[in-house]
């Protein structure tokens, strides 16, 4: 038999004898030098992640780690979920040097005994225990529990799909602003501050790159905003370089999860901004640090503002919305002593 198969609907009807769980010895473990070490979990990982690329050929994007309960199941296996939307099967041999590392992220000796079901990928790491009835799942219903588990990349283009179907009724890129009233207080902000302005260039590449990566041209709000400025020495204000980057590294996360993943039904707002943790239409200007950022919201709620001022990011469940328009925010700086308390920490 096969270890590999082809993901396809089939599967979620095939039970765990239509599996072949080659038996494997796990080679990519280093000698264990430092059992008390926090990194130990994480070479674990990259462990068993390196070893079933090397027995496959192919990139690993999730492996399940099932361990044993000592009473119907003695054996660890592993399902990895490969590029290409391929399943490989494993049963992994309990050698001296696996058994040394299992039993070093597993420091309680009475958790040894429980079943487990371990989730890693390149930049996860989680397990939970294995109950009752999800040791029913793993065993008689094995098609259905892997299907289950697949990760998104085995489905992308359909979460791609529920993300835009639900996004498109908010996109409004064209906002109504008073460009004089911002240069204004743009300039007040640099005269009150003594800022060194780093002069405006011509970002037309950047833009381009947005574009081909958003698939909507960057709003003339932004544009305006840049025309002023390609950011600020010592302020918290990005450059159009760094925008980008700040917009790409979000944009990764939004692509990365689902809808359900990226919307929290449990925050609350005033309603002027999206329950979302991130969406490519927020595009960050002005960084609050700590993975936190200050962002024009271009798929604003009914009750919110094409183009208004929104905060969110690391430590934000969701959008909130910090000023009503660009101009607005502007002024609110000018009279905020939380602002120079920012400026202190340059």
């Amino acid at each position: 038999m096969n270890s590999t198969i082809a993901y396809n609907e089939d599967i979620y009807h095939k039970k765990w004898e239509d599996f072949y769980f080659e038996p494997i010895s796990i080679t990519t473990l280093p000698e264990l030098t430092d059992p008390e070490s926090y990194k130990n979990s994480f070479t674990f990982r990259d462990a068993l992640l390196t070893a079933f690329e090397k027995l496959s050929g192919k990139k690993v994007l999730k492996l399940l780690l099932i361990t044993p309960d000592l009473n119907t199941n003695a054996h660890f296996y592993g399902v990895a979920y490969l590029e290409g939307k391929e399943i490989h099967t494993a049963t992994i041999q309990k050698t001296a040097i696996f058994k040394q590392w299992y039993a070093c992220i597993n420091d309680d000796e009475e958790d040894l005994a429980k079943p487990k079901l371990f989730n890693f990928s390149s930049n996860s790491y989680s397990y939970s225990p294995i109950t009752t009835q999800k040791h029913g799942q793993i065993f008689e219903a094995t098609g259905e529990f892997i299907a289950d588990a697949i990760p998104n990349a085995f489905i992308a283009e359909q979460l791609a799909q529920e993300k835009a179907d639900f996004i498109q009724p908010f996109i409004q890129l064209a906002a109504d602003y008073d460009f004089e009233a911002i240069k204004a207080n743009f300039e007040k902000l640099v005269a009150k501050n003594a800022w060194k302005v780093i002069p405006p260039t011509d970002n037309q590449k950047l833009y381009a790159e947005f574009e081909a990566e958003a698939g909507f041209a960057v709003p003339q709000l932004l544009k305006d905003f840049l025309s002023l400025h390609n950011g600020i020495e010592n302020t918290r204000f990005l450059s159009a370089a760094s925008m980008l980057k700040e917009w790409r590294d979000w944009q990764s996360v939004y692509t990365e999860w689902t809808q359900e993943e990226l919307l929290d039904t449990y925050s609350t707002n005033e309603g002027k901004t999206l329950l979302m943790y991130t969406t490519p239409y927020w595009i960050p200007f002005f960084d609050l640090y700590n993975g936190n950022f200050i962002a024009l919201d271009f798929a604003p709620t009914e009750k919110g503002i094409p183009g208004q001022v929104i905060r969110f990011g690391a430590d934000q469940e969701i959008g909130y919305q910090e000023a009503e328009s660009l101009n607005a925010f502007l002024e609110e700086l000018l009279h905020s002593e939380e602002f120079e308390e920012f400026e202190d920490e340059y």
